[in-house]
């Protein structure tokens, strides 16, 4: 009988030694922070892609350019090569120019300066003479007797327009007078481009509605200290000959009370 008594205790007490393992496996809270550790990752690598996504679509429009340049090169047409070479210097160019404007650029005129946004400004400027330089030299003359008459006071700028380059002419005017471009609406429609104009300061032109809005908003940055320039002929001259002017810039001058400036742009 005792013998019997000691094999039913046996035979209960193994099913329960059996058990013991198979709660210890069990670890549910290790896989739930698994889970939780990867989220964080998951979030910085597409957040990191969304921001790259922009500058990995514009950078299609540089190469496209530098094959093109390398195209033209190859069939002996260098004017055509260094115009497309050109644009695909100004466009690789830009793409690590908008990250100080963004980044420092950006805050730093929303909050203290609305206005003149000299900082960003001037890091156009820096972008625009370094796209020139390998390609073209420009002399500017009469800056300083200018710059002596103007001490400082903004004024309305006007000038000729003959080519697409006058742009990249104007950064060379003066490096610490912020002027502020008129140009028209379609181009601040253009993704980066548009942006950066806009933090700039520049002011669009619908030329589908009346100027008034225009004489509006350049009114209202001369009397805050920001210098204009217009191209007054409206559209750029395609037989060089000068058009007739446009009453817009004259009428911004009147009433702000500020000097008109001309320049002339010569190729």
């Amino acid at each position: 009988m005792l013998s019997l008594a000691a094999r039913r205790t046996s035979r209960r007490a193994a099913p329960i030694l059996r058990r013991a393992p198979l709660t210890r496996r069990a670890s549910p809270p290790r896989v739930h922070i698994q889970k939780l550790s990867t989220t964080a990752p998951q979030t910085k690598n597409v957040a990191l892609r969304l921001a790259l996504a922009p500058y990995a679509a514009l950078s299609c429009f540089p190469l496209a350019s530098g094959a093109a340049a390398l195209y033209h090169s190859i069939n002996g047409d260098e004017d055509a090569a260094r115009g497309c070479a050109f644009f695909s210097w100004t466009g690789w160019l830009s793409l690590p120019a908008t990250i100080p404007m963004f980044l420092v650029a950006a805050p730093y005129t929303l909050l203290c300066d609305p206005y003149e946004r000299s900082l960003p400004d001037k890091v156009a400027k820096a972008w625009g003479r370094c796209t020139t330089t390998p390609f073209f030299s420009t002399h500017v003359e009469g800056l300083e007797a200018c710059e002596k008459q103007l001490n400082g006071r903004p004024a309305v700028f006007v000038a000729n327009h003959q080519s697409w380059l006058d742009i990249y002419a104007s950064f060379w005017l003066d490096w610490d007078r912020a002027l502020k471009i008129v140009s028209k609406a379609s181009i601040f429609r253009i993704p980066l481009c548009g942006w950066v104009m806009s933090l700039i300061g520049h002011v669009p032109y619908d030329r589908s509605k009346p100027g008034g809005h225009v004489v509006g908003a350049c009114e209202k940055l001369v009397e805050n200290g920001a210098s204009i320039l217009f191209f007054p002929e409206g559209s750029r001259s395609k037989d060089g000959r000068l058009k007739p002017f446009k009453p817009g810039a004259f009428v911004v001058a009147a009433r702000a009370g500020c000097a008109v400036v001309p320049v002339t742009i010569k190729n």
